[in-house]
């Protein structure tokens, strides 16, 4: 199985809103889903899913959050 590509991907305005999982915060768009798949590709066999990518992006999110909630020593 080949990585897949998204710079050679074809999408249309509603082909890119239809990568976006359902249930993800409005913040997480089609665009950051692509970037985040094309950057992490290369470190995965396995094709990477826009769900995957997402999950990736609202990790981060989550621990951006802890680290700007806590209180410098």
């Amino acid at each position: 199985m080949s990585p897949r590509n998204p710079k050679h991907d074809c999408h249309t305005a509603s082909d890119a809103n239809s990568i976006v999982p359902a249930g993800v915060p409005d913040w997480i768009t089609a665009d950051l889903i692509e970037q985040t798949i094309a950057v992490w590709q290369p470190y995965y066999a396995d094709v990477l899913t826009p769900e995957e990518a997402a999950t990736m992006i609202a990790s981060v999110g989550r621990l951006l959050d802890v680290f700007s909630s806590r209180s410098p020593p």
